[in-house]
């Protein structure tokens, strides 16, 4: 009876005992998570408090990112690890603390974390080298408790500092990874806990959201900003062609121009190259460069023709003397193509010269003469 009171006492003990273990695991676990969560909510409340609309990029987000992550893995130092996929390497974007290179290299780096960090930034990791490409290749999250032993961890970082334990986590957001976030060493000492690497994961997962919401609102922001560029630019345009075509008594003078985009490079001008109104000056051009440069261009190129179209009856003339000009004050990557001609009133002829423009459509219902062509656009040097 004894014996048998004994052993029912010992296994309610024993019982007992595992539901303390238990409970202790379960309370372990919902204080690990708590603290997830608390790191994640003052992780958004930063990002809130410092990303407003008017700085919303990636560079200051990055750097918002990394350094609290470095605060809350109570780490040495981090790096922010972006993947230029044109080129299918990572480069650090962003770098706090002392941040070893993680690749082998020879080149000799003062030891100052500015020089240090410089070095790190120019450094391009191919994805599936070193334990930042390794993370970004498969996708995981890798946890380094002894640096020094590790294959993965090049001699030639410990060249820069003492290396006791890294993280890296990657940057994954809707089945596609950004980018890798690392950290190195530990304010106290010790190696990286695998509770440290739920956090750094969890914290890496925000951030990939937060990394792929500003990339979406530069990209927004940036087609405003061009469709902006083109409206101002087509308005621009607009203002420098006439708004009617002269009446010249004798003439139908008509022109239409509608470009294929919002904005185009053609351009046309009349305008009378003598007091009494006897010469009038017709102009079709198309200009190289869109948006407000060209719309500038095509601004200088105007008023050029114009004030050199007082001092010459000579449409040949007057395009070398523009081209001049036009090649002083241009770059080499620009040039205008033009057809220039003068349409004399009295006698009813019409005198043209063509700069690399195409051939104009034109009818003879008595004679032709000759027409001069220069065998450049404007804004190109030649020989004569």
């Amino acid at each position: 009876m004894n014996l048998l009171l004994l052993l029912i006492i010992f296994v309610l003990a024993a019982w007992v005992y595992r539901l303390r273990e238990r409970e202790e695991s379960l309370r372990a676990l919902i204080d690990k998570h708590q603290r997830e969560r608390k790191a994640i909510f003052l992780f958004l409340n930063r990002l809130g408090e410092r990303l407003t609309t008017s700085n919303i990029a990636l560079e200051p987000a990055l750097e918002i990112i990394t350094e609290f992550i470095v605060e809350a893995t109570n780490a040495e130092a981090g790096a922010a690890f972006l993947i230029e996929p044109q080129e299918q390497v990572l480069s650090a974007k962003v770098v706090k603390g002392m941040f070893p290179p993680l690749m082998p290299t020879t080149d000799y780096v003062l030891t100052k974390q500015k020089y240090l960090a410089e070095r790190v930034k120019r450094e391009k990791i191919p994805i599936g080298q070193s334990v930042i490409g390794e993370a970004a290749k498969e996708g995981i999250p890798i946890l380094i408790g002894d640096a020094s032993t590790d294959p993965r961890v090049p001699k030639t970082a410990f060249d820069y500092l003492t290396i006791k334990s890294i993280m890296v986590a990657p940057l994954r957001a809707r089945g596609q990874i950004s980018g890798v976030l690392a950290v190195v060493n530990k304010r106290d000492g010790s190696a990286f806990t695998e509770e440290d690497m739920d956090l750094l994961i969890s914290l890496a997962d925000q951030a990939a959201s937060t990394v792929q919401l500003v990339k979406l609102y530069d990209e927004f922001a940036k087609k405003q900003r061009i469709e902006q560029e083109l409206r101002v630019a087509h308005d621009f345009q607009q203002m420098l062609l006439p708004r009617e075509c002269p009446s010249v008594p004798g003439f139908e003078i008509a022109a239409f121009s509608k470009p294929a985009q919002e904005v185009g490079g053609d351009y046309y001008d009349f305008f009378f190259v003598d007091e009494a109104k006897r010469y009038l000056g017709m102009v079709i051009a198309d200009v190289s460069g869109k948006g407000i440069p060209g719309a500038l261009i095509m601004s200088m190129v105007r008023s050029t023709l114009r004030a050199e179209a007082r001092t010459s009856l000579s449409p040949r003339e007057v395009l070398l003397r523009a081209n001049e000009l036009a090649y002083t004050d241009t770059k080499e990557n620009v040039f205008i193509t033009m057809t220039y001609g003068i349409l004399d009133t009295r006698t009813r002829t019409f005198r043209f010269a063509r700069a690399g423009h195409a051939r104009d459509a034109r009818h003879a219902t008595q004679r032709e003469r000759g027409i001069d062509v220069l065998q450049v656009v404007l804004g190109r040097a030649f020989n004569n």
